[in-house]
């Protein structure tokens, strides 16, 4: 089992489960559409088949077909492009097509089919089909890609890679219509699915309709879900031939006045041990509002909570996920697993009358219980395997939480130590691209950090600046968000995130006006001439629609006089064109200062001085943190310092830690001061509470 898990890591499991993900709208779809069409009430049925002449319950069958009627076909496409993503992207557009047409090839096409080949019941093949193509499809493009007669030079890129598609889409398609000409041809059927039915059709044969058969079945369908599976319908043959005329069998022996004698049904089944559809999925939601700590699980839970109360089940089980997902195989199997064995011992003791009357799958949870047996006993069965299958499911929700947090947590982690690598190579990070191993955690993340935008939640902190007579200089406001899940993420990283995400105009904006409320309050406490340092990535820089936003803002609001200053980074000078120059020039013509950061330490540092003019620059921190050991630091440190004497701009050492650190800025004319020696970044409240409340004025 564990290599098998294994394999979902790779770009055919990581498809598989983002291609469920992908479905998921679909599955809703469907699910209501259904609901709304088989809602088991008379008088609903009735009104329902009147409605405009009996139009909004063909709408409504005709939306299920196309959506969880459909589910082959939405599989086909979702999982064939998700690995078209994650492998090639430019190609990804090639994979769903080859996939469907290789489908429909091993089907032999529409024309003349019996069934519905995109249905339910067709998953498996679709699924199979879906992940052999597209490995097919990579490796034939990898070769035909060594084939340079086939591009043409000076043509639309679209159709070179369709001309190089040609060949690996034919041999795929070939090789699908041959494979499911041989298994029609053998089997009757070119259905992987009903092929598994006749294997497991000789299984039952020999087992009989007794308890070993109803747990073989009940462990099969869930086991062959859990990989995606559509096992009801897998099996559909054997409950057919071994447990749907149970209930026929009890009414004619009640009708004789005999008692009944048939425990397994397919309404047993359904009303004692699918309670809420596959996996006992309604004591799964209510597992998850108890035992989830995640609000994306515990949303989930409401969405589903309607549907598997008519057992509809598909939401709850693609969406937490519970298929391929190893924390949940135990519970997903066992649940329904017990629940049989508690409900087929209560009817055998007496305690529960044995189901006489077919109940409408989707009749709701107690009412199907009092329908299939005529009596209260039911419905408070069902009551008490909801509190057992719930019991089973607790832990293990927490055991999937955990994992889920711990890997989305190490993927942060590995985000941050790639965007360290790349500011260290000085290449821009692309997290979010197709070919990166963070695409859909940077995603996630994204959409996480758009809301907290959205809600307020992105805070920012302050670090204290000192002068060396010990006065307060002012504060630089620093980017600070903690994730429910990941915890505190590094402010690059953020930055990055919200540039590749497309929101970080949005995060710029919401950073100054958050800036300039702090500064009115602390306007109310501290009455002093305040410098705050304001952060401006290269992308902000490069948008002159952007700054004049955020100047306009400043506008509207009075800041008394505390004196706001924009930090700019090495990156930004690095574009020194006279439009860089003039966005610069803007920004102190409003009154504001600029500061370069990191300075020192860069190609050309020097060189920025002779042709910007600065207020401020802020000494690289290794500068800072090496001139205790290091000569040449200190040496550097000492010709800025004179330098800034000269051309009229003042230095702010960052990272002072220490009392000789300090000292020695202090030795070499350094007058302005940042690092844990004075402070950490703190909130505001607490901010001003230690610094401008009690004084250091």
């Amino acid at each position: 089992m564990k290599r098998i898990l294994e394999l979902y890591k790779t770009p055919y499991g990581l498809s598989i489960k983002r291609g469920l993900a992908l479905a998921t709208p679909f599955l809703i779809v469907g699910s209501l559409a259904l609901l709304l069409n088989s809602f088991p009430h008379e008088g609903y049925q009735a009104f329902l088949s009147t409605m405009a002449g009996g139009t909004v319950s063909k709408l409504l069958g005709f939306l299920y077909t196309v959506t969880l009627g459909s589910l082959a076909l939405i599989l086909l496409i979702t999982i064939s492009i998700s690995f078209g993503q994650m492998v090639q992207k430019d190609e990804a557009p090639l994979y769903p097509v080859a996939a469907v047409c290789a489908y429909l090839a091993f089907c032999g096409g529409l024309q003349g089919q019996s069934v519905y080949v995109f249905g339910a019941d067709w998953v498996f093949s679709a699924m199979c089909i879906a992940l052999i193509s597209s490995g097919l499809l990579r490796k034939l493009m990898g070769l035909i890609h060594r084939v340079k007669k086939l591009h043409t030079i000076g043509a639309d890129f679209m159709f070179n890679l369709s001309i190089k598609g040609l060949v690996p889409i034919a041999v795929i398609c070939v090789f699908f219509g041959i494979l499911g000409l041989a298994l029609r041809s053998v089997t009757d059927t070119g259905n992987i699915t009903n092929f598994g039915s006749y294997l497991f059709l000789k299984l039952f044969n020999e087992i009989g309709k007794n308890l070993l058969g109803i747990l073989l079945y009940v462990f099969f369908s869930h086991l062959l879900w859990f990989f995606g599976i559509h096992g009801t319908n897998t099996l559909e043959a054997v409950a057919k031939q071994f447990f749907e005329e149970g209930v026929e069998i009890n009414q004619a022996l009640i009708s004789a006045g005999q008692a009944p004698t048939e425990i397994f049904s397919k309404t047993f089944l359904d009303t004692f041990a699918f309670i809420g559809g596959c996996g006992a999925a309604f004591c799964l939601v209510l597992a998850l509002f108890i035992a989830s700590r995640k609000s994306n699980n515990r949303k989930l839970a409401q969405v589903a909570s309607p549907f598997v109360f008519f057992n509809i089940s598909e939401i709850v089980i693609f969406g937490f996920p519970v298929i391929f997902n190893s924390a949940m195989i135990i519970p997903f199997i066992a649940a329904p697993i017990v629940l049989t064995l508690i409900s087929s011992g209560a009817m055998a003791l007496g305690l529960v009358p044995m189901v006489s009357n077919s109940v409408e799958w989707t009749a709701p949870v107690l009412f199907s219980g009092y329908q299939a047996t005529g009596s209260m006993a039911g419905s408070l069965l069902q009551l008490f395997n909801v509190a057992v299958g719930t019991c089973i499911y607790i832990p293990f929700i927490k055991i999937s939480e955990r994992k889920q947090t711990a890997a989305f947590r190490t993927s942060v982690k590995d985000m941050e130590k790639a965007m360290f690598q790349c500011e260290t190579a000085g290449k821009a990070p692309e997290l979010m691209t197709g070919t990166s191993p963070f695409e859909y955690a940077a995603k996630a993340l994204a959409l996480d950090m758009e809301n907290a935008i959205d809600r307020g939640q992105v805070q920012l902190h302050y670090q204290i600046q000192i002068n060396r007579d010990k006065t307060i200089h002012g504060a630089e406001a620093l980017l600070r968000w903690e994730h429910p899940v990941a915890g505190n993420i590094s402010p690059p990283l953020l930055i990055d995130i919200a540039y590749e995400g497309g929101f970080l105009p949005k995060l710029g904006l919401y950073i100054i006006e958050k800036v300039c409320q702090d500064v009115q309050h602390m306007n109310q406490i501290y009455f002093k001439k305040l410098n705050v340092s304001i952060n401006l990535s290269p992308y902000q820089m490069e948008d002159d629609a952007h700054l004049e936003k955020a100047l306009q803002m400043i506008d509207g609001y009075d800041l008394g006089d505390a004196q706001l200053v924009f930090e700019i980074t090495e990156r930004v000078l690095l574009n020194s064109s006279p439009q860089m120059q003039q966005r610069i020039n803007r920004l102190r013509e409003k009154g504001y200062k600029v500061s370069i950061d990191d300075f020192g330490m860069g190609h050309g540092s020097m060189l920025y001085l002779q042709n910007m003019a600065f207020d401020e620059v802020k000494l690289d921190g290794k500068l800072v943190t090496q001139m205790l050991d290091n000569r040449r630091s200190k040496d550097i440190i000492s010709g800025i310092i004179k330098l800034s004497e000269d051309l009229d701009f003042r230095v702010v050492a960052e990272y002072v830690e220490t009392k000789q650190q300090r000292d020695l800025l202090r030795e070499l004319g350094c007058d302005i001061y940042q690092g844990y020696f004075y402070g950490k970044a703190e909130p505001l409240e607490e901010f001003v509470k230690r610094y401008l409340g009690n004084g250091l004025n």
